[in-house]
């Protein structure tokens, strides 16, 4: 079996809009809400762009590393310039791990390493592009934060964000609506589109399904306040429902990311890429690798964040 397998194809599926578009013909004050909603938080969502390299051992041979550039949308969420979205939009492996897990027994076995991510960068809406760094990795919601490296030199910089302190009250068939931009093809242009709240899971943590939405953006109601952001359930590794993520786990993570320093952040990765890599001996190749563990998905208790 092929496992160098397609990240970018694994990436753009779970990137792409995960539900069908709506159909329903808007009322003219439906469409004045969504038009001054997107003047709103156009600038709050902004491209996260950046190259990641997975490295593969199917039987004991290494598969060449394969990177791969990926550009998805973000909110920023805090003046700083805190910014959140989709971990499985940029990260490849918990796909690939699904892969390997369906193929059943039998044939060689197959390990996965942890994905590297390099040349990360936030483009902002007038599109300057800002070097950042992963501050934060939630496997279990599924969610990643970006924060901005900050140039000692340069004057202070102000970024236009979401606030996260006043929730949006959810109701089932309530009609909210989501802000994303349109790919780089597309000239990034942002778009406002409607959701339609299908359901609300309560336990072990509140989720809501709807009817179409966006990856990594926010979901706010008529007034402007945020319902939470456009996340998607994951089943075996593959994207199935779209949801929302409520405001207050966003929040949560949000607040421990806060308190990690970019700057110690990237000394830190830095010096791990350049650390050398430890010589494998035959003992240690001959081990099998651990079993792949489950895609994460939204809606399971709670793993500790990888800061």
């Amino acid at each position: 079996m092929n496992l160098r397998l397609r990240p970018a194809l694994l990436l753009a599926s779970l990137a792409t809009l995960v539900g069908a578009p709506c159909s329903r013909a808007l009322t003219e004050a439906e469409a004045a809400t969504g038009r001054a909603l997107v003047k709103q938080y156009a600038d709050t969502v902004i491209s996260l762009e950046v190259v990641t390299t997975l490295k593969v051992t199917v039987g004991d041979r290494a598969q060449p590393p394969r990177e791969n550039k990926v550009e998805v949308n973000a909110t920023v969420i805090s003046p700083t310039g805190l910014s959140v979205t989709i971990l499985s939009t940029i990260d490849p492996r918990g796909a690939m791990e699904a892969m390997a897990a369906s193929r059943g027994p039998g044939g060689p076995k197959v390990e996965i390493g942890e994905t590297e991510f390099k040349d990360v960068k936030l483009r902002l809406a007038n599109n300057t592009e800002v070097p950042a760094v992963i501050v934060l990795k939630d496997p279990d919601l599924n969610l990643v934060f970006i924060a901005p490296l900050v140039d000692s030199t340069a004057p202070a910089r102000t970024f236009p964000f979401v606030s996260l302190e006043r929730a949006a009250t959810a109701e089932v068939l309530g009609n909210y609506f989501f802000v994303t931009r349109a790919p780089k093809s597309l000239q990034r242009v942002p778009l406002v589109r409607t959701a339609t709240i299908n359901g609300i899971v309560e336990k072990p943590r509140r989720l809501y399904l709807v009817n179409d939405l966006a990856l990594g953006v926010p979901v706010v109601d008529a007034s402007g306040q945020v319902l939470g952001l456009g996340g998607v359930y994951l089943e075996n590794g593959r994207p199935t429902s779209p949801l929302v993520l409520s405001t207050a786990d966003v929040q949560e993570l949000a607040a421990q990311a806060a308190a990690v320093k970019p700057e110690e952040k990237e000394k830190e990765e830095s010096a791990q890429a350049a650390a050398p890599s430890p010589t494998p001996t035959p003992k240690a190749a001959a081990v099998p690798p651990a079993t792949p563990a489950p895609a994460a998905n939204p809606g399971v208790p709670r793993a500790p964040a990888k800061p």
